[in-house]
């Protein structure tokens, strides 16, 4: 399924800047990228009073959409921040998920850092660094270091790591990952892939097979 990684750093680490750079990389070489940035601030997406959106969440809904010829607009309560599901129900159908920010989830992280931080540098204490990009010499046991001068280095290791290695079957039960080994994988999608070969109306080859469902709670217990 679709790979996500988040570029983490401090205020004015050039975090942005540098991670705009990998996406641009990436888009010119034909994938397909999303993009999630996480922010502290409140009230930033607003909806204009009195609009017909604006009714919809007055009436108590959580989610309205608004979709105009070419692009659409989702105002949306959130339970959960967490950058893999948000991936999961928003760009399944994407190539990679960039996300800045979201240094307290568990998805993969690059820390942008730069040497006037360096005393401060984040990879050192946070869990889930893989790489760092900085203008100082890094070091660190499984850490790759790039430049921040090269972001096509960077673009080139998620192609390599990430997207051509992205899970083929994901598991999330209560919105969160549940790691499967290879055999598992392939088991299931053996499985759901014969049951849906007998089913009428289907088209072939099948691309991508996406299931949701709810458990029944009472026979659940």
């Amino acid at each position: 399924m679709v790979p996500v990684i988040t570029f983490v750093g401090y205020h004015n680490s050039g975090k942005t800047t540098f991670a705009t750079k990998v996406v641009e990389i990436l888009t010119r070489k034909g994938y397909r990228v999303a993009v999630l940035k996480s922010t502290k601030h409140k009230g930033l997406i607003k909806d204009r009073e009195g609009s017909d959106t604006y009714k919809y969440k007055r009436a108590g809904t959580e989610a309205v959409g608004l979709v105009e010829p070419e692009r659409a607009i989702l105002f949306m309560d959130l339970e959960d921040r967490d950058p893999l599901y948000l991936s999961f129900l928003l760009f399944s159908n994407y190539d990679v998920v960039i996300c800045e920010g979201f240094k307290r989830s568990k998805v993969p992280k690059i820390e942008v850092v730069r040497k006037e931080f360096k005393d401060k540098a984040l990879y050192r204490e946070l869990e889930g660094v893989i790489g760092v990009v900085s203008d100082f010499p890094v070091e660190g046991k499984g850490l790759k270091r790039f430049s921040i001068e090269r972001p096509e280095e960077v673009a080139q290791f998620i192609e390599e790591k990430f997207i051509k290695r992205k899970e083929r079957v994901l598991l999330l039960v209560n919105g969160k990952k549940i790691p499967l080994k290879k055999f598992v994988q392939d088991s299931l999608r053996g499985v759901i892939e014969g049951y849906i070969k007998t089913l009428k109306g289907i088209e072939s080859p099948l691309e991508r097979v996406e299931i949701r469902f709810e458990v029944d709670k009472e026979k659940s217990i």
